[in-house]
């Protein structure tokens, strides 16, 4: 089954991505939202730390009604009591205009091996009156996720790096593992935050392992008649996930996505599996931007 797409708003608050690394205009995130409503997007994706973008969000629900599926997340912070936790979710619930939140993660694993004994208790909360659809995390390391479910974290979603280079949750058997658990599965980065659309000479010395798979992953496009982007949603929409996130500069990218979305899994996809494989990178200090160096 194809996944979903489900749409990041990271770049309706905040600069964003190594390609292009702007913030769009109220205008420019609310065009897009339209056309997401138009090609069928079922979720987006946001969270208290992107800047404004959950008021963004909640301008245009004001407008159009909540007709996306909401996935946020609480910030990295100090819940030292429930009041704490209680503050960050009605400050999300408010800011979106919403009365549920389908799935509320946490955006940091620390918050969770810190706060787990306060955090847990007000989350089940939430999702027992309804006002949260699920909780769960966003996380960069399988073991992460195996913590928390040996801790009994009930998780009902989950979100995780798959690209090219890291191919670290498929190649680990975790997908498949997570999924015995019935959790929403939710790949992000899936274009390494615009690395994959970068000229390789003009990348500092931190990127030369990455350098040479720039440049393999550009010659198997052209072999193949194809895009670099359509490669990369490709990989993802093959991994086995339930939704591919993806954020966009505007509706035109965000129309040519959906349609790779469905394109090649069956007839290109054989073609592709051994030129994918080479493309992986274990070296952490690539494959997670935030240890990029500056």
């Amino acid at each position: 089954m194809t996944p979903r797409l489900t749409l990041g708003t990271a770049n309706f608050g905040l600069p964003y991505g190594i390609a292009n690394n702007r913030m769009l205009t109220e205008k420019e995130a609310f065009a897009i939202l339209e056309k997401a409503v138009d090609l069928g997007v079922s979720s987006v994706d946001t969270a208290r730390g992107y800047g404004d973008a959950e008021k963004v969000l909640g301008k245009f629900f004001a407008q159009h009604g909540k007709v996306f599926e909401i996935v946020s997340k609480l910030p990295d912070g100090e819940y030292r009591t429930p009041d704490d936790v209680r503050r960050q979710v009605d400050a999300s619930l408010e800011n979106l205009g919403v009365s549920r939140i389908d799935a509320l993660l946490l955006h940091s694993f620390r918050a969770f091996e810190r706060f787990k004994d306060v955090l847990l208790p007000v989350l089940e909360s939430y999702f027992s009156s309804g006002l949260i659809g699920g909780y769960g995390l966003s996380v960069y390391h399988p073991y992460e996720v195996e913590t928390a479910l040996r801790a009994g974290f009930r998780i009902a979603a989950v979100q995780f790096p798959l690209s090219l280079f890291d191919q670290r949750f498929l190649k680990g058997g975790y997908i498949q593992k997570f999924g015995t658990h019935g959790i929403s599965l939710y790949a992000r980065s899936i274009f390494l935050q615009g690395l994959f659309f970068v000229d390789g000479a003009g990348l500092g010395d931190h990127f030369d392992e990455a350098k040479p798979k720039l440049k393999h992953l550009a010659s198997m496009a052209r072999m193949h008649g194809t895009s670099v982007e359509a490669l990369a949603i490709l990989f993802a929409v093959s991994s086995g996930v339930d939704h591919v996130l993806l954020g966009v500069d505007n509706a035109e990218q965000l129309e040519r996505n959906v349609g790779h979305m469905s394109n090649g899994v069956e007839d290109l996809l054989p073609r592709l599996k051994q030129g994918f494989d080479m493309l992986e990178i274990s070296n952490e200090e690539i494959i997670l931007p935030f240890r990029w160096k500056q």
